[in-house]
């Protein structure tokens, strides 16, 4: 059989490097579909759906939608079986001869209906109301590769709820005539459209960051970043700055890797927690491969003070500098961080030589005081390597800089090296952040993001919305839909980051989305769970919309990044604005939109392509 051209998301050249492999049964499955679906079928493999993860969505323009959860199941090894709990209620069950367990939240029948009820009542708005809630619309079915028709038809006689999901077992996956294993893929249905389709697709394809997560980082670096990722600094010591986008955080996650690989124990850290997972996810990057992950260490700096006195038994001495204030503000201010500092210091100088790291690399290191440093220094092995990131134009704290002099007598020599170029953001995107470094933030420690000379221009989306506080939620939520609306399905919903100044507004667009019933990941504290351990589990991975402050996404990276604005009074603001939108990454289809209350930036935003005043 020929060859069919068609639309595969993930493409099928990059599923060998899938972060999550497909099963050997997954893979049968997907060459099935494959060689006999006909070209208008679409085949979606572990979409992103709004947080769930079906095995395979398959859809067509003009014959519908239909959802599929993969078994691998071995009957011979394993007995499957349904155990009545309730009248007319089956609970999943399994028994391997040593002990018989649970499976309920893994019943592949349970999950289909879900699948199908939210396809139904959320992902598809321009069915019609007659049509919502009924399941022959959006098709299912759950495929067992490895077992057969007898020992499947023995497992599901307890369902007699199954509404024409398919059960497909190894002997219909034989069938060349896939028509009689699934025969809804010729049959044209009148209520699809290219309306639905449209509605709908967004939820599936998969997100940039999830492709761009199985390239080697390596490959993304010019010759200077390779030279430091890959040599050692003379004396041990190097000092790093660049604008936002020059790779700081790449050469020093390369370097770190590199040094992983050679099984050297190495110490990331940061300021901010949330930078954490991005951090390390870009080590993994270097090499593709999971060892580098047992070799690094990445912190906070205040948790690392708390690891500091828990491994040398002040943990009482630690605990009294938290014992004030709430949550998110306690031991933050200047007084308690200055203690602490002292305190680390001599927790730090308790460590034994062959306890300390053979390496350690700050990055964002403009949040960081210069009694910080002394802390880390102690935390290197005499031969070790300490290496500090900096871009003093993204100092949202408002530190003062490391004096000159200062950087010196602790070893770091007279000189940074620089990297010049901006190569995350888009051509356009440089130029305004630029011109908002030239006119609010014109020091000249201050490194323009300055792309390099050949740049090629993106196809870059540029809004600006200027709003009243009433506005500011619908607005923000609005254009969040927007760029899903204008991309025609070039981004997913998890590629849609959201960036706020202030929590209790960032609270409201959750609450917003949600009514909506999208789901988003944030950082705000709720209920029992503090906004730290909101920070720890925020990851970019994430298959659903990005909720965030400046402050804790400072670091990372988007390709459409909606960001509400209301606040530019001191530098510490404008230093936030302009961090803020120097996180997009330049792409194929790259969105920036400002959502902004204040007057002090309204003339800047008429700059921009498109304004709404």
């Amino acid at each position: 059989m020929d060859k069919i051209d068609r639309f595969v998301s993930p493409i099928k050249s990059e599923l060998e490097t899938l972060r999550q492999p497909l099963t050997a049964g997954e893979r049968i499955v997907f060459d099935f579909f494959d060689r006999y679906l006909t070209s208008d079928w679409d085949i979606y493999i572990q979409p992103h759906m709004n947080g769930l993860r079906p095995d395979f969505v398959l859809m067509s323009k003009k014959k519908g939608i239909a959802v599929f959860e993969v078994k691998d199941w071995d009957f011979s090894k394993i007995n499957y079986f349904y155990e009545n709990t309730n009248p007319n209620k089956f609970r999943l069950m399994a028994n391997d001869t040593n002990k018989t367990f649970s499976l309920s939240k893994n019943d592949p029948f349970r999950k289909l209906r879900q699948y199908q009820n939210e396809i139904i009542e959320l992902y598809c708005p321009s069915l019609t109301i007659r049509d919502k809630g009924n399941f022959s619309i959006v098709y299912g079915g759950v495929i067992f590769p490895f077992a057969n028709r007898n020992e499947v038809n023995e497992l599901i006689k307890p369902l007699t709820n199954l509404n024409k999901m398919l059960v497909i077992t190894s002997e219909d996956l034989q069938e060349t005539n896939i028509k009689k294993v699934i025969p809804f893929v010729y049959q044209l249905d009148a209520r699809m459209n290219d309306e639905i389709y449209m509605d709908f697709k967004p939820w599936l394809i998969e997100p940039e960051v999830s492709s761009e997560q199985r390239r080697p980082l390596i490959d993304s670096l010019d010759t200077k970043q390779k030279m430091l990722s890959e040599t050692r600094p003379q004396g041990g010591r190097r000092r790093i700055r660049g604008p936002a986008g020059s790779g700081k955080s790449m050469v020093l996650c390369c370097r770190a890797a590199r040094l992983a690989s050679d099984n050297k124990d190495v110490l990331i850290v940061t300021y901010n927690i949330t930078l954490l997972n991005y951090l390390l996810d870009l080590a993994v990057r270097y090499e593709m491969n999971g060892k580098v992950r047992n070799q690094i260490t990445a912190l906070h700096f205040h948790g690392l003070c708390k690891r500091l006195a828990s491994d040398e038994g002040f943990e009482d001495e630690y605990m009294a500098i938290w014992n004030e204030g709430s949550d998110d503000k306690r031991g933050s201010d200047d007084k308690s961080l200055e203690y602490l500092a002292k305190k680390a210091l001599s927790w730090a100088s308790e460590i034994d030589e062959e306890d300390k790291y053979d390496a350690v690399f700050i990055d964002e290191g403009q949040d960081f005081h210069k009694e910080w440093l002394d802390v880390l220094g102690k935390l290197v092995k005499k031969d070790g390597e300490l290496v500090l990131c900096v871009d003093q134009a993204q100092n949202v704290y408002g530190n003062s800089p490391v004096p000159e002099k200062t950087m010196s007598l602790k070893g770091f020599g007279t000189n940074w090296i620089s990297l010049e170029n901006s190569y995350r953001m888009p051509l356009s995107v440089c130029k305004r952040a630029t011109n908002f470094l030239e006119e609010f933030l014109p020091d000249a420690e201050n490194l323009r993001p300055i792309p390099k000379q050949d740049e090629i221009e993106f196809n870059t989306n540029l809004d600006w919305f200027q709003c009243n506080e009433s506005e500011v939620t619908n607005q923000t939520v609005e254009a969040l839909l927007n760029i899903i609306n204008k991309s025609k399905s070039t981004k997913a919903f998890a590629d849609l980051t959201c960036i706020v100044d202030k929590i209790s507004n960032g609270k409201e667009i959750a609450r917003a989305l949600k009514d909506k019933n999208i789901k988003c990941i944030d950082t705000f504290k709720e209920g029992r769970k503090s906004s730290k351990a909101k920070k720890l589990s925020f990851y970019k991975g994430s298959a659903t919309v990005k909720l965030t402050t400046i402050h804790s996404f400072k670091g990372w990276e988007s390709t459409a990044v909606v960001l509400q604005f209301t606040r530019a009074q001191s530098n510490r603001d404008k230093a936030l604005f302009y961090t803020a939108i120097s996180r997009v990454r330049k792409s194929e289809d790259c969105y920036v939109t400002i959502v902004n209350t204040t007057q002090e930036l309204k003339d800047f935003g008429k700059k921009w392509p498109t304004q709404t005043h």
